[in-house]
């Protein structure tokens, strides 16, 4: 963010202007701008506006959102842009951190090889996917694959690869090639890496300690042997196995489930 101090022209015919308090100045710092009024009806400076903004990207927000004690009117980008007198490399700042933090929110989401904007993908079956910012820049259909993240090559739609020299499923191959692990004595034969059923992170047991395991990216209870729920596991078993899933070991995932946020 800039470090120059930003002061509104009191002859933009644009903005409201108003003797009333900065009521975005928390640390009073006492900005040195004339006050104007947003949409919502409150009151900033640039400044103060600015490092509002600048403290909601930073927790992770991909809106900008008033805030003040009973508003929660969102503040379109552009009313943002004006009202802060953002610079361009302030607004390529703001830009960049909210395409990352809306990817961070949506791990059905990626970015564009093309132009960075995050893109979501239509069908978890296709590894075709089009970037509407590059097709309307090009002035031509511009794709990419979700998988190899380069420009598409080759026929559509495919579930499997594209046609660019090694484009594959890292994930998939992890599966596919992992040792098998002998889980405390008692089973044999299961791969070392598992993907969540719920949401698809890769998860590795080291054979030791409980075939039960928390997914620290959905929070998922799921037993490594058979890949059900815990609870669904737990339901299976008798009381003369101490404990243990009778469920058997499930065979090595072949797909990456996709997870269905609600």
């Amino acid at each position: 963010m800039s470090a120059k101090t930003k002061c509104y022209n009191l002859s933009d015919p644009t903005m409201i202007f108003v003797d009333e308090e900065d009521q975005f100045d928390f640390l009073c710092e006492g900005f040195a701008s004339p006050r104007a009024r947003m949409s919502c009806g409150h009151v900033v400076t640039p400044m103060s506006l600015t490092l509002w903004c600048e403290h909601l990207i930073k927790k992770g927000e991909t809106r900008f959102v008033c805030g003040q004690s009973g508003c929660n009117a969102e503040w379109p980008y552009p009313e943002v842009c004006k009202m802060a007198l953002l610079t361009p490399e302030e607004m390529k700042h703001f830009e960049k951190t909210m395409a990352l933090n809306a990817v961070a929110r949506n791990p059905n989401a990626k970015f564009c090889p093309g132009c960075m904007t995050p893109v979501t993908r239509g069908s978890s079956s296709n590894l075709y996917v089009c970037c509407r910012v590059c097709s309307a820049k090009t002035g031509r259909t511009f794709a990419f694959c979700w998988q190899c993240l380069r420009e598409w090559k080759g026929q559509q739609p495919r579930s499997d690869r594209c046609e660019n020299d090694d484009c594959h499923n890292s994930a998939l191959k992890t599966l596919r090639d992992c040792p098998e692990i002998q889980i405390e004595d008692e089973v044999k034969g299961c791969p070392s890496v598992r993907a969540c059923p719920t949401c698809g992170s890769l998860l590795q047991h080291t054979g030791r300690g409980c075939n039960e395991i928390s997914c620290p990216r959905c929070q998922m209870l799921f037993c490594f042997w058979c890949l059900k729920s815990t609870t669904n596991c737990s339901a299976t078993r008798n009381l003369d196995t101490y404990g243990l899933c009778t469920s058997g070991i499930a065979p090595r995932q072949i797909s990456i489930p996709v997870w269905q946020r609600k």
